[in-house]
Order: C-alpha cells, then structure tokens, then sequence
C-alpha cells in the first residue's frame, strides 16, 4: 500500500532533462508516514486490526502501538462515571511518544529498516518508541469482560445476561452498563451499531426503573432504599435524573405558607415573617445535609444544587416580592430591607459552612450563591443607595438653613469662655470619636450622644426645676473644671420605645438621623431622666452655632455612616467580578457626597453671610454702651471659625475611623483623597477670606472706640486737676476689644497660621494708633498718663509673642518721654536720636508727634531749627 509516482508521457522539452532510468524511478517511491497510517487505524474496529496487523511486519508493529489502544480507552472512559477509572487506575500509560534523540533497534535492526519511511533523525518533529503493549493488555482484559455481555445482547426477544447477573445488584449493573456502552464506543464487533442501541435501550429501562424504585422510597423517606439506586443511577449515567428528582420532589418548592405581603403589618419595619421565612429555610438546608450525606456519594455535589435552587426559585421569588413592597412604601425602608436580606444571607451562607455539618459548602461557593441572589437588583440598591444619602443631606441642610433665621433672633449675648470653649472642643471631639466607632443601631439622636460630655456645675445643681430654667435661659456658669468629659451616652434597643430598636422607629439612629435640628433640640426637653442634663449640653452647644451646626453635621455623618455601613456588609462579603468595582466606587460616592454638601451647602454659604455680616457692620455708639469690644458679627466670625476647625477634625475622624478601612490614604488618585483635600481647601479659603475682613472690622471697632472715648482731656488736663496715672478707657477698651476677640481664636488653627494673623493684627492696630495719637493734644500733666497708655499697648503687643510686631509699640514707649520734657532742645536730642525708634520712624514723623504738645507754638523753633536752617553750596 503506497503510493507510486508515475512516469510523465508528455513530449520532451529541449530544456528539459532525460526521462529518469527504472532503477532510479524505484527508488522515488514513497510509503505513507507512520503516524498517518495508525490515525487511520484508530478509526478501524478490533476485529479488522487483527487482520491488518497480518498483512506485513510493518504493519503488525504500528498495529501493536498503544497509541492506537490507549484512544480505544480513552473512548470508554468517556463515557466512564468513575468504574471504569478506578479499575485502570495506575495501569494506564501513554508509551508512544519518545525522547527524538534516542536511537531505536528491534533485534539488533534499526527501527526504520523494519518500517520503511520512519525517520529516527534526532532532529525530526518526532519519533515513535517500542510500545510496551500495556494499553493493548489493558484493553484485551476489558474485551474478554466485557464481549459476552455485550454480544449477548443481539438477541433482543429474550432476557439480558446483564440483567440475569446483576439484577439483584443495581449499582453493580448501572457500573456495567455504563462499561459496556464505553466498550460499544470503541467498534469491537462489525455490528457494534446495532448492538449499541441495544444498549442504549437496555440503559433506558434500567435508568427508568431504578428512578421508579428512588421515588418510592423518597416518599417514604426510607434513605436506605434511597442510597442503592441513587448510587445506581449515578454509576449508570452521573445521575442528573435523580438529582433533579430529588431536588423537585421537596416540599419546599410547592408548599411554602410564607408570604412577603405578610411583613410591615404591625409596624414599617416589621419584618418578623421574613426573619421566620429564612429560619425555616436555614433548618431545611440542615436537615437536607443529613439526608444527602445518607443517599448520595461524597463527590457528588447534590447539596449545593439543592441550595442553589431553593435559593434561586424560592428565597429570590420572596425576596423579590419583599423588596418591592418595601420600595413602594419609601426609599429608608427599601435601605434597611435590603441591609436585613443580606445580613440574613450572610447568616444562611454560615450555616452552610459550618464544620459540624455532614455535607458543606465552601465559603467561596457559599459567596457565589449570595452574588446570583443579590445579581438582579444591586444596580438598582446601589443607585438607591446613592440617592437617598444625597437627598437625605439636602433635606437636612435646608431644614437647618430655615432654622437658622430663627435661631438669629435668640439671646447673642451669651457666649462660652475662651476656656470653656477649649474645653467644649476637646470634650465634643472625644465623644464624637467615640459615637463614630459605635455600631449604628446603637447610637441614639445625634444631640443625646454628643452632648454628653457636657455635665453641669455643681454650683448650678440647685434644684431640679432651677437647673432645668438654668439650663435653658441662663448664660454658662462654673469653671472648666466641672465639666469633666463622659462617655457617650447610648440608647439600647430596649430603651427605643415599642419599636424595640427598629431604625425605623421615631427613636431609632436612622429615623434621627433624618430629623430637623429644631426636632432634635425639642427631643433633649423630653421627661427623660437626662433631659435637664442634655438641655443644659445643648444650650452651651448652641452658644457656637448660629451659622454652622455640630448637630447638623453629625447628623449628616450619622446619615453617611448608617449608608457606608449597609454598603461595607457587600464589600465585606467579596463580590466577585463587576460588582465588586461599583460597590467600592458607591461606598467612595457616598463619603464625597458628604464632603460636597458639607463643604458647597453647609460651610461656604454659612462664611459667605458671616462675610456679609462683617462687610455690612459699621460701628455705632449703641456699640459702646455696652461692652465696648463686643463686635458680633465678629464674634459670630471667630465662633465659626472653632465650629469650622471641629468639624474638620469630625470629619477627619470620621475618615480615619471608618472610611480608611477601604480606602488608601496615599492613593492621591482615588476620589476620595481628592475631595477630601477640595473640602478642606474650601474651609480654609473661607477662613481666609472671612480673617481679612474680621481685622478691618475689628480695627474698625477699635478705632471707632477710640475716637468717641479718647476725650481731650485725657492727656491735655487743667493746670488745677490732679491727672490718674491709669491707662485711659479709650486705652482699656480698645485693648479689651482686640484681647477679646483676637483670644477667641486660640485654638482654631494651626500656630503658624495664628502667627500670621496676629502678627498683621499687631501691625494694622500700630497703624491706627499712629494715626490715633498723632490728633491728640498733650501737656505736660497729660504727658505722664500718655506714657501709661503707651505703656499698656506695649504689654499688649508683647503678649501677642510677634517679635515683628513689638517695635512699633517699643518706638511709641521711648516717644512718649518728649511730652514730659521741659527743654526744648532736650525735646530735640530726643526727636533726633533716632536709634530709640528702632529705625521704624522718619524725623518727619517724630516732628508731628511732637507738634501734639500743647506748648508747641512756644518750642517750635528751638526744636525744628536744624530743619528750617539750609545751606547753598
């Protein structure tokens, strides 16, 4: 069998070479390739190999190669279910294949002078070795097995001699039939197609009767009856029959009493039927364990389809309908469903997981069953999610913006100390580090937890009905130390009222978290045993809010909170795929959405209308009767600035605490990051802004003060009146006005950010004293309490600590001697020696504070002599 090329009988050409000699057209014939060849002979049935195989040498060597009884075994297993595998378990080899460099002899021959054709040049895509024939005895076993039972079954008007041997044994006869339609595969008679249906049709009826016998015995829950043809039909075919079977036939599917419209009955949140629901199912998941585990082979994974179609058919179908019903009544209730849907899937996924079970699921299948349920609707939670945090800020910050014109109107005058007020932020900080790290069904309203740190004095503990008034109508009294820091105070669920803890419920952190400040600050006057305690909290908390809110941004942060937290149980879970990238990105949004409306709706329109307040005040003598240095919008000015400088440090808390679980602090890429760093941006410009106008208004004030209560004869008295040694009142009150206002700023920022501001307040009050004394007309008598004024504004300078700004102070201290002086020409060496003025004085200067001398006219000319006098060189 080979191919001959034959001679060509076309004419000669010229160019042509002559026609090739018989002996050297031999020797261009060619044979087929070994591996051709036996690719042709896998596909001959056994009987016509053994004929090949005694047609030449050559033929009977490729015959013998296990590469064509090694693809006769892999037919069967094929169609093996595990018999047929265990039984050539460690005898099955592939041999065929050999190392190219090798050289092969057969009886001291090489291999290709027995197959001509077969190159054994090392360099060849490949060699073919001496076949050890261990396939073909491997296959000879099997053929001797296997071919009466599988001849016998020509006949097909009489019984089996498979069913006559094994039909008392099922699982041994589904192992048998399962081998034998393996062995028809692989054409070992010349009939083997009709033999094969038959067969099939025998499969068909054992598979059909031993499906029979399960179902009989499943509804009488006999597992014993259950496990023979459970592992007979699996042996025969894997048993999908019967696993479907199993799984359908549960009650669970076709009998289920619980229904979803059954829950938000008694209350909104009401999901008690729910909760019921999902413990049945959890106990029929266990009770089925059991149950597989007595029927079903160990490698059979029959528990996890039955999971996966509970949950598919059943549990998504109730869940489905719940959430819907949910999402019709409001977006908070849809919200704490779905967080309640996967808290209660978490719980069945550990159940499933649990060691103690005799048949288990793997946490990372378990995951996948809990992604396939929640599959449908995340896009649509996510969004919702998204949404209703957004919406839930605007409402919160447009009930505290129609709140806050209210709040305008009440007492102003009452305002912490600078002490208090220290401690006010150490103490609010404190709790709130403490509530933020508290789960949020455990955190009652926003004013009881952070208010706590707020105790009341001991001196104003009077009576019950006093401290109440007090709390409520009186300004802050007692010192620092008697309000010492406590923890926060927490509501547990039995304390919520009859909703039992619910977040739905009016008491509840989520219901809170939604209410209007005005609703929170009327919840501190409830009968509760703290409410004297809280009112009193919330007074002094109020003192610092008249723009800015801490209770609206805690609100705001308990609102973020209540949201990240439904959105970390997902992440926690481990989605898998797609999924996992939205809900990281949703948990991100949702804290840039507080950052955006704390930073664009809260902070900057608040510093916007303080702005406004400051540019529109001008002072008064209304402003004097009082207290002469207080400047309210000021004051409200600097008070934000604290409001402004804790919640920033909430906020970073916040971060630190909760988001940074998910989020790298170094990854200036991500969002997050950036907007943080927007948001702390805009806070800064805000104050920056708001500092420049504060000083021109506080210079303003001062300046005013100074004009309207420097009277002339502070420093210019009568001859027969004896002078005060005391700094004036003009002096006193502008020193009180800068001291207390500038000292409200005492820890609201960073030392070298006060250090500026400071240091241009020290330098704008020099400009305006300057300017101040330079109208002033002093006497000799008034020259004494002139240098008491300029002894008081130094000490003021110098407490600033602006080593910058204490030589303009120093310079006005040494001027002040040319009032007391006699001698005009003393007068002069004083105006001339300039080193005295720390080169921060022209002489032309040092002149027009000397002209304020009342007996100006008398020493002018001595002491501006050397001034008028000229030379023409």
């Amino acid at each position: 069998m080979s191919f001959i090329d034959a001679p060509d009988e076309s004419p000669q050409s010229p160019n042509m070479p002559a026609p090739l000699k018989p002996v050297a057209a031999a020797k261009q014939q060619r044979s087929l390739p070994p591996d051709i060849l036996i690719r042709i002979f896998q596909y001959l049935p056994v009987p016509s190999l053994a004929n090949v195989a005694l047609a030449s040498r050559r033929f009977k060597v490729l015959a013998y190669d296990d590469e064509i009884w090694d693809d006769k075994l892999r037919r069967m297993l094929d169609q093996d279910t595990g018999a047929l595998a265990a039984t050539l378990e460690g005898k099955t080899g592939n041999s065929a294949l050999m190392d190219i460099g090798q050289s092969i002899r057969i009886n001291n021959k090489p291999l290709n002078a027995l197959i001509p054709g077969l190159s054994t040049d090392p360099y060849s895509a490949r060699a073919r070795a001496k076949s050890t024939g261990e396939s073909r005895e491997n296959f000879k076993e099997l053929y001797i097995r296997l071919l009466p039972y599988y001849t016998d079954l020509r006949q097909k008007h009489r019984e089996s001699k498979v069913l006559k041997d094994y039909g008392t044994r099922p699982e041994e006869c589904a192992k048998l039939l399962n081998t034998l339609k393996g062995f028809g595969a692989c054409g070992v008679v010349d009939d083997y197609k009709q033999i094969n249906e038959a067969v099939e049709t025998l499969c068909q009826y054992f598979e059909s009767a031993s499906l029979h016998e399960f179902e009989i015995a499943y509804d009488v829950h006999n597992t014993a009856e259950m496990k023979i043809y459970a592992h007979a039909l699996i042996a025969l075919n894997g048993g999908s029959i019967c696993i479907q079977t199993f799984v359908q036939k549960h009650p669970i599917f076709f009998d289920n009493p619980f229904n979803p419209d059954d829950n938000y009955k008694s209350s909104p949140s009401d999901l008690e039927p729910f909760k019921k629901f999902m413990s049945l199912v959890i106990e029929e998941f266990k009770q089925q364990s059991h149950v597989v585990a007595e029927t079903f082979p160990e490698d059979v994974d029959v528990y996890y389809m039955f999971v996966d179609r509970v949950l598919e058919d059943v549990v998504s179908d109730y869940v489905n309908s719940l959430l819907g019903i949910a999402q019709s009544h409001e977006t908070r209730l849809y919200l704490h469903t779905i967080s309640i849907v996967l808290d209660s899937m978490a719980e069945v996924v550990d159940e499933l997981t649990k060691e103690d079970l005799p048949r288990k699921i793997d946490r990372e299948r378990g995951i996948n069953l809990i992604f396939k349920l929640f599959l449908p609707f995340l896009d649509d939670y996510l969004y919702e999610e998204q949404s209703y945090v957004k919406s839930a800020c605007d409402e919160l910050i447009e009930e505290w913006n129609n709140d806050s014109g209210v709040r305008r109107g009440e007492d102003q005058s009452a305002r912490l100390s600078n002490h208090s007020r220290e401690t006010f932020k150490r103490n609010y900080l404190n709790a709130f580090k403490k509530v933020i790290a508290l789960p949020v069904d455990l955190v009652s309203t926003a004013a009881t937890t952070i208010a706590s740190p707020f105790q009341r004095s001991s001196t104003v503990k009077t009576s019950e009905a006093d401290s109440r008034k007090e709390s409520t109508d009186s300004p802050v009294s007692g010192s620092p130390k008697s309000t010492p820091p406590t923890t926060p105070k927490v509501l547990t669920a039995g304390a919520l009222g009859d909703e039992k803890g619910s977040p739905l419920s009016p008491k509840s952190p989520t219901s809170a978290s939604i209410q209007s400040p005005q609703s929170s600050r009327h919840s501190l006057k409830s009968s509760d045993t703290r409410s004297m305690d809280l009112g009193f909290a919330m007074h002094e908390l109020d003192m610092m809010q008249d723009l800015l809110s801490l209770e609206t941004v805690l609100q705001l942060i308990h609102i973020n909170k209540d949201a990240e937290r439904r959105v970390e149980r997902f992440i926690k879970i481990g989605f898998p795929g797609r999924m996992r990238g939205e809900i990281q990105k949703t948990f991100e949004h949702i804290f840039v959405s507080l950052l955006k409306v704390l930073g664009n709706q809260h902070i900057e329109p608040a510093f916007d209308r303080a702005l406004e307040h400051l540019t529109s005040y001008t002072p008064d003598l209304e402003s004097l009767e009082g207290n002469a240095g207080d400047v309210p919008p000021l004051t409200e000015f600097f008070e934000m600035v604290h409001v402004g400088d804790v919640i920033q440090q909430m906020v970073q808390l916040y971060y630190d605490e909760e988001i940074s679980k998910y989020v790298d602090k170094h990854d200036f890429i991500n969002e997050v990051n950036k907007e943080k760093k927007v948001f702390e941006r805009i806070l800064d410009d805000c104050v920056a802004n708001g500092m420049d106008r504060g000083i021109q208004v506080l210079l303003a004030q001062v300046q005013y003060i100074l004009t309207h209560e420097q009277k002339p004869e502070d420093y210019n008295p009568p001859e027969n009146v004896v002078c005060d040694l005391k700094p004036t009142k003009a002096c006193r009150n502008s020193i009180e006005c800068i001291r207390s206002n500038t000292s409200m700023l005492n820890g609201a920022a960073e030392k070298s950010t006060m250090d500026l501001f400071f240091g241009e307040i020290g330098r704008r009050f020099a400009e305006v004293l300057y300017k101040h004394l330079k109208t002033q007309v002093v006497n000799e008598q008034g020259g004494f309490r002139y240098i008491s004024d300029m002894n008081a504004y130094y000490d003021f300078a110098a407490s600033l600590r602006q080593k910058s700004v204490t030589p303009y102070f120093a310079a006005l201290k040494a001027l002040a001697n040319i009032y007391i002086i006699s001698s005009a020409q003393d007068i002069k060496n004083v105006i001339h020696d300039l080193e005295r003025y720390h080169g921060l004085m022209k002489t032309e200067d040092l002149f027009e504070f000397a002209a304020c001398r009342s007996d100006w006219p008398v020493v002018k000319k001595v002491v501006t002599k050397d001034m008028t006098d000229c030379s023409i060189m």
